[in-house]
Protein backbone atom coordinates (compact mmCIF):
# COMPACT_ATOMS: atom_id res chain seq x y z
CA UNK A 1 0.00 0.00 0.00
CA UNK A 2 1.34 3.41 -0.90
CA UNK A 3 2.23 5.54 2.08
CA UNK A 4 2.35 9.30 2.43
CA UNK A 5 4.50 10.75 -0.33
CA UNK A 6 4.63 7.44 -2.25
CA UNK A 7 3.06 6.99 -5.66
CA UNK A 8 0.46 4.32 -6.27
CA UNK A 9 1.63 1.97 -9.05
CA UNK A 10 -0.20 2.52 -12.35
CA UNK A 11 -0.35 -0.33 -14.89
CA UNK A 12 -1.66 -0.90 -18.40
CA UNK A 13 -2.28 -4.56 -19.21
CA UNK A 14 -3.35 -6.40 -22.35
CA UNK A 15 -3.41 -10.00 -21.07
CA UNK A 16 -4.43 -11.82 -17.94
CA UNK A 17 -4.60 -15.33 -16.57
CA UNK A 18 -7.07 -16.26 -13.86
CA UNK A 19 -7.01 -19.30 -11.59
CA UNK A 20 -9.53 -20.35 -8.97
CA UNK A 21 -9.43 -22.55 -5.90
CA UNK A 22 -11.97 -23.14 -3.14
CA UNK A 23 -10.12 -20.45 -1.18
CA UNK A 24 -9.77 -17.64 -3.68
CA UNK A 25 -8.92 -16.20 -7.09
CA UNK A 26 -5.54 -15.24 -8.49
CA UNK A 27 -5.30 -12.95 -11.52
CA UNK A 28 -1.93 -12.38 -13.15
CA UNK A 29 -1.81 -9.35 -15.45
CA UNK A 30 0.72 -9.13 -18.29
CA UNK A 31 1.91 -6.69 -20.93
CA UNK A 32 2.77 -8.06 -24.36
CA UNK A 33 6.12 -7.06 -25.82
CA UNK A 34 5.91 -4.75 -28.85
CA UNK A 35 8.76 -6.76 -30.42
CA UNK A 36 7.59 -9.27 -33.04
CA UNK A 37 8.16 -12.83 -31.83
CA UNK A 38 10.38 -15.29 -33.68
CA UNK A 39 8.47 -17.43 -36.19
CA UNK A 40 6.36 -20.08 -34.47
CA UNK A 41 6.73 -18.47 -31.03
CA UNK A 42 4.08 -16.62 -29.03
CA UNK A 43 4.73 -12.95 -28.27
CA UNK A 44 6.88 -12.32 -25.20
CA UNK A 45 5.04 -10.93 -22.21
CA UNK A 46 6.01 -9.38 -18.91
CA UNK A 47 4.21 -10.14 -15.65
CA UNK A 48 3.13 -6.81 -14.18
CA UNK A 49 1.11 -7.70 -11.12
CA UNK A 50 -0.36 -10.71 -9.34
CA UNK A 51 -3.69 -9.95 -7.68
CA UNK A 52 -5.28 -12.29 -5.13
CA UNK A 53 -8.77 -11.99 -3.65
CA UNK A 54 -11.59 -14.01 -2.15
CA UNK A 55 -14.14 -15.71 -4.37
CA UNK A 56 -16.79 -13.37 -3.01
CA UNK A 57 -14.73 -10.27 -3.81
CA UNK A 58 -14.04 -11.53 -7.35
CA UNK A 59 -17.73 -12.24 -7.96
CA UNK A 60 -18.85 -8.81 -6.76
CA UNK A 61 -16.06 -7.16 -8.77
CA UNK A 62 -17.13 -9.02 -11.95
CA UNK A 63 -20.76 -8.00 -11.39
CA UNK A 64 -19.84 -4.34 -10.86
CA UNK A 65 -17.50 -4.27 -13.87
CA UNK A 66 -20.22 -5.75 -16.09
CA UNK A 67 -22.76 -3.20 -14.85
CA UNK A 68 -20.36 -0.27 -15.36
CA UNK A 69 -19.46 -1.40 -18.90
CA UNK A 70 -23.11 -1.96 -19.87
CA UNK A 71 -24.02 1.46 -18.43
CA UNK A 72 -21.21 3.02 -20.48
CA UNK A 73 -22.45 1.36 -23.68
CA UNK A 74 -26.05 2.43 -22.98
CA UNK A 75 -25.22 6.03 -22.03
CA UNK A 76 -22.67 6.63 -24.80
CA UNK A 77 -24.53 4.76 -27.53
CA UNK A 78 -21.24 3.03 -28.36
CA UNK A 79 -20.75 -0.71 -28.45
CA UNK A 80 -17.46 -2.06 -27.15
CA UNK A 81 -16.60 -4.26 -30.13
CA UNK A 82 -14.94 -7.63 -29.59
CA UNK A 83 -13.45 -9.39 -32.64
CA UNK A 84 -15.21 -12.66 -33.45
CA UNK A 85 -11.86 -14.49 -33.44
CA UNK A 86 -11.37 -13.49 -29.81
CA UNK A 87 -14.80 -14.84 -28.85
CA UNK A 88 -13.89 -18.09 -30.61
CA UNK A 89 -10.43 -18.36 -29.05
CA UNK A 90 -11.85 -17.83 -25.55
CA UNK A 91 -14.87 -20.09 -26.13
CA UNK A 92 -17.25 -17.17 -25.57
CA UNK A 93 -20.28 -15.83 -27.38
CA UNK A 94 -21.72 -12.32 -27.71
CA UNK A 95 -24.73 -13.80 -25.87
CA UNK A 96 -22.49 -14.24 -22.79
CA UNK A 97 -22.52 -10.45 -22.48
Amino acid sequence: MAGVGEETPDFYTDQFVMSLSPYGVTCIFYLTSPEPPPPGQPPARKELVRLRMSLEHAKIMAMLMRRQLKDYENESGATIAIPFALYRDLDLSPDDW
